[in-house]
């Protein structure tokens, strides 16, 4: 076991970060007595994580080995847990920007805290990103947690059942369409699994550097990864604030509303819109999803 007390950069409020706009269930349950519980991993050891707010800037966290394996030394497991929950996220700039924004001005005081809790890498968030790709947030959410409790590994802490995402490893040695019976289509099925073996393949993926864009431009190349799906993986699974999802829907809808448009305004709408957003693109999309929930 290992104890932190963690500092971050700006306030930070677990309970609002810990409701994700379309994650799956076990996770939105994971908050409990004020506290959030995540299973995750730090360079490859499964790990369990109980962490609570200690002041306005100021997390007290724990993290248990999960299984056999002992915990990485704790220099960086502390670094993991400081990626994982954004602590190095610079919000005070963040809430300057949004500040000088009559649209976006409020966004402040009604998520004051959220903080992206990202996944435990790219892989990962490219493959929730494809569950996500052409169905409603509910079916979605369902997608993914068929997904987490066929092929994941559950463990538990205080009585908390947490959910590990499945390793390349796991999924990449699957049928490619191994996940049709658990309602994925072919080509979801294809390119999740087809997705596990390119990054089984090269590990380096999980590792790509650079600005949004061009990261973007880089896992647009991989089968089944289309830009929206490119934006979401690089904002949820490296902590890219600058980069847009402008196909989104739900981020569509609010732009409609902070612009007080007459119509949906269309993607590149969206683009020209957000384009005033840099370099906080990501971010002000993750504020206006969280919006939409009021």
């Amino acid at each position: 076991m290992q104890k932190f007390h963690l500092k971050s950069n700006g306030p930070v409020d677990l309970a609002k970060s810990c409701v994700p706009y379309t994650e799956n269930r076990a996770d939105r349950e994971a908050f409990a007595d004020g506290f959030l519980y995540r299973a995750f991993r730090i360079d490859h050891v499964p790990a369990l994580l109980k962490v609570q707010n200690r002041a306005d800037d100021e997390l007290q966290a724990v993290v248990v080995a999960a299984g056999k394996e002992p915990l990485p030394r704790r220099s960086r497991v502390e670094q993991a847990l400081r990626r994982k929950l954004s602590l190095d996220l610079d919000l005070p700039a963040f809430y300057r920007f949004l500040s000088a924004d009559p649209a976006l001005s409020r966004l402040p005081g009604h998520h004051r805290g959220l903080r992206p809790i990202l996944k435990d890498s790219l892989f990962e968030a490219l493959s929730l990103a494809i569950a996500d790709q052409q169905v409603n947030v509910t079916f979605a959410a369902e997608l993914k947690h068929r997904l987490l409790s066929n092929y994941g590994t559950q463990y538990e802490l205080d009585g908390i059942p947490l959910w590990l995402f499945p390793d390349a490893t796991t999924l990449a040695n699957l049928d490619e369409y191994a996940l049709r019976p658990l309602q994925y289509t072919r080509n979801k099925s294809s390119f999740i699994t087809g997705l596990a073996r390119t990054f089984l393949a090269d590990p380096a993926w999980n590792h790509l550097t650079g600005s949004g864009e061009s990261i973007v431009q880089r896992l647009c190349q991989l089968r089944g990864v289309g830009r929206w799906t490119a934006e979401y993986g690089a904002m949820m699974g490296l902590g890219i604030t600058d980069t847009l999802p402008a196909a989104d829907i739900a981020l569509m809808r609010m732009v409609q509303r902070v612009a007080n448009l007459p119509h949906r305004p269309t993607e590149q709408e969206v683009r020209a819109y957000g384009a005033g957003w840099s370099p906080w693109q990501g971010l002000v999309t993750f504020y206006l999803w969280r919006q939409e929930e009021l």
